[in-house]
């Protein structure tokens, strides 16, 4: 029986990489003049490697979040040679972090889901920095449908590890096998969850395809009532 559903932020509720793309471009178009050799598609794909490594290493405790937004501008110029004072790379992030925040948007799906389900508990496991990610469901006005929130940044735990899930089941005051997880990853979220106890749903928004019949695929959140009723009978 399923009495609660749990939702990852980013690809799951949060358009993320319409965000990202909209505040890469901007930057590009900034900092062109630095860099006038580097295409746009390099500078995106340079920027999203030096993004996930360090965000990792933030993570996992090794640096401290204001410095790995340093490095990843840093990293990322350096590739090219281009060097900054050392004010600048905070400086140069503060413009890209500007133009983020300005495009978050939700996917046109996740209103009408977290109206449907508002009678039930909802929650949120996100890796992340917990004041950013808080930001983010206050900023697209959806924060209050959740009535627990764990973040990686908060708790000291992050996907895929169990303990994350656990404090999200134990903080709903609900059994593991009462929880459904929905994430758009399919090793962390999905099957981090599974691994933990917990039904893992994995939102396929991008279309990458079933990769295992045994692991529920929804390609949109609409889809979910159905699961979910499935679940009930």
């Amino acid at each position: 029986m399923i009495n609660a559903i749990v939702f990852d932020i980013d690809g799951t509720l949060l358009d993320h990489e319409h965000a990202l793309s909209k505040s890469f471009f901007s930057l590009y178009s900034l900092m062109k003049n630095r860099i006038p050799h580097v295409s746009f598609n390099e500078f995106f794909t340079t920027w999203k490697m030096k993004t996930d490594h360090y965000i990792n290493e933030y993570l996992d405790g090794r640096i401290s979040f204001e410095q790995q937004r340093i490095l990843r501008v840093q990293k990322v110029f350096e590739k090219w040679d281009c060097h900054f004072s050392i004010e600048k790379p905070m400086d140069v992030f503060k413009q890209y972090l500007f133009n983020y925040e300005q495009n978050w948007i939700l996917y046109d799906d996740v209103v009408p889901c977290l109206t449907m389900l508002k009678n039930q508990p909802l929650g949120i496991i996100s890796d992340g920095d917990g004041e950013q990610q808080r930001e983010r469901l206050a900023y697209t006005e959806i924060i209050s449908f959740f009535s627990s929130i764990i973040i990686s940044g908060e708790v000291g735990l992050r996907e895929p590890a169990p303990e994350i899930f656990k404090k999200s089941v134990k903080e709903l005051n609900l059994s593991l096998d009462e929880i459904l997880y929905i994430g758009d990853q399919l090793e962390k979220d999905v099957l981090g969850a599974i691994n933990a106890g917990v039904q893992g749903v994995w939102i396929d928004r991008t279309n990458q395809g079933r990769v295992d019949s045994k692991i529920i695929t929804i390609s949109k959140l609409n889809e979910l009532p159905e699961i979910i009723r499935k679940f009930q009978e």
